[in-house]
């Protein structure tokens, strides 16, 4: 059997059709796993981040994340987009605290990393928020 080379349809080997594991190459296992490791990331940041070396074999990256998921059912967050953040996201209060505290001057460059970078803003909001509720 021949596993087509493409990302989907290694998915469904991983998630979906498990026992056809061993059709996979050692080439499509290479040439995919940056990109599971990184969605695998989003769930398992600590076993990414050990798979995300430099020099490790990436084929092996690819057997590792197949036994680790092989037990559990499809993941739905696999897929999944973050949401989407944008200036209308913000009220005054945070617009204010991330201005003073991302030390920006001028109100054009929130609205430029908001419009560029809304998951990192969306982020560093929540981590601030958490913080001053916590008194810190």
């Amino acid at each position: 059997m021949v596993i087509e080379n493409n990302i989907l349809a290694l998915s469904n080997v991983i998630f979906k059709e498990r026992e056809n594991w061993k059709f996979v190459t050692t080439e499509q296992k290479e040439q995919f796993a940056f990109i599971f490791n990184r969605f695998f990331s989003k769930k398992f940041p600590q076993h990414a981040l050990c798979l995300n070396l430099k020099d490790v074999d990436k084929s092996v990256v690819m057997d590792m994340w197949f036994h680790h998921m092989k037990s559990n059912p499809y993941p739905h967050w696999f897929w999944s987009k973050s949401p989407k953040f944008s200036k209308t996201d913000l009220d005054d209060k945070d617009f204010k605290l991330l201005m003073k505290k991302l030390n920006l001057n001028k109100e054009d460059d929130l609205v430029y990393l908001v419009e560029h970078y809304p998951g990192i803003i969306s982020d560093e909001l929540k981590w601030y928020k958490k913080k001053e509720k916590d008194g810190i």
